[in-house]
């Protein structure tokens, strides 16, 4: 009896623990919402200070199309503004004329006027009525005002929010960490899960249901969530920032919070969580285990180097720990007992193809 209630007790201590520290990481997050929206406040009125000097420096003398441009801009900022009186001396846009023998680009401006540039001197060419007109009464090509092509362009501002602090349960995969055996083996079964494995597999939501079912922690985590995680962090890994899309799945300690309730919960029902490897315990208990010289033809083959064979043996082991893995919330893990068994193999193979 007193040690199912000591048991009890040790479980409700380390998850009271784990709620403690996702308390104090929720914090922090409103803490960063209050100072983003005080950053943004300041913005916005930086953004406003500067709409009202640039129309307090409007004369009259602009093009009707950029006047109305500024004043639109300042309605829509909230800007009480008195418009300049326009001036007669703003010429209008120049037509369209043809004339033989040139190639010329024309393009509308507000759906009233053509526009033509002259390909060779990038010049906009007059109509032909304006052709014999005095040079006094009329600017010359290159004295016209540019024109401005005027469209409606619809940002997705998101689109363009990045996070660049990347999840810190891949820092050991990342840069120089990629090119060691964990860091392969873990890229490639990230590779897996987007099922770029060319082998028949499991169906991935199958996969993911059974890797998630082992703990209360993530048995109710939707695969949908586990597919943004995986995407994330193959995008840092790739482009070294992850889109908004992804960045709910991405939250920079949320691995390694989960992962300590899981070692928890399986502390409390009396499991030992180092049972229970991820690629980087793999790397360690593997060359303890076929030795050092083994190890290095080993992680040539995992580089794509080597026997053919021994690559065509490696890559069914990397299928199989597919298939097996279990979610700790930072990785992938798998049962001590199946990594010895399959790299075992390994080392049998590996025996054979130099007799």
């Amino acid at each position: 009896m007193s040690t199912a209630s000591n048991s009890q007790l040790a479980e409700m201590a380390a998850t009271r623990g784990a709620d403690d520290a996702l308390r104090r990481r929720r914090e922090r997050g409103r803490r960063s919402q209050a100072g983003f929206r005080r950053r943004q406040a300041d913005q916005n009125r930086q953004l406003k200070a500067a709409i009202e000097k640039l129309v307090n420096t409007t004369r009259g003398d602009e093009h009707p199309e950029l006047l109305n441009s500024i004043f639109q801009v300042a309605e829509a900022a909230g800007i009480e503004a008195q418009r300049p009186a326009p001036s007669e001396d703003v010429q209008p846009w120049p037509k369209h004329v043809k004339s033989g023998g040139s190639k010329r680009y024309s393009s509308r401006v507000d759906a009233e006027v053509d526009i033509t540039i002259h390909a060779a001197t990038r010049d906009f060419v007059p109509k032909e009525s304006d052709q014999g007109r005095s040079n006094l009464n009329s600017p010359t090509p290159s004295s016209t005002a540019p024109a401005r092509l005027r469209c409606g362009i619809w940002i997705d501002h998101q689109y363009y929010m990045r996070i660049s602090v990347p999840p810190d349960d891949i820092l050991p995969y990342l840069g120089p960490g990629s090119k060691t055996f964990a860091g392969i083996l873990f890229w490639d079964l990230m590779d897996h899960s987007q099922e770029k494995c060319k082998r028949p597999h499991s169906d991935d939501a199958t996969l993911i249901r059974r890797g998630l079912g082992h703990s209360k922690v993530t048995e109710n985590w939707a695969i949908s969530y586990v597919q943004a995680m995986i995407e994330a962090r193959q995008e840092y890994r790739q482009t070294g920032s992850i889109s908004a899309q992804y960045a709910p799945a991405a939250e920079r300690d949320m691995g390694l919070l989960m992962r300590d309730r899981i070692t928890a919960e399986y502390q409390a029902q009396g499991k030992d969580p180092n049972q229970w490897l991820s690629t980087s315990g793999i790397e360690k208990r593997v060359r303890s285990m076929i030795g050092d010289d083994a190890f290095t033809r080993l992680e040539a083959v995992a580089k794509g180097e080597g026997d053919p064979v021994l690559r065509y043996s490696f890559e069914n082991i990397e299928c199989k720990l597919h298939e097996t893995c279990i979610c700790f919330g930072d990785g992938p893990r798998w049962r001590v007992d199946i990594v010895d068994g399959l790299f075992l193999d390994w080392v049998y193979t590996a025996c054979w193809s130099t007799t």
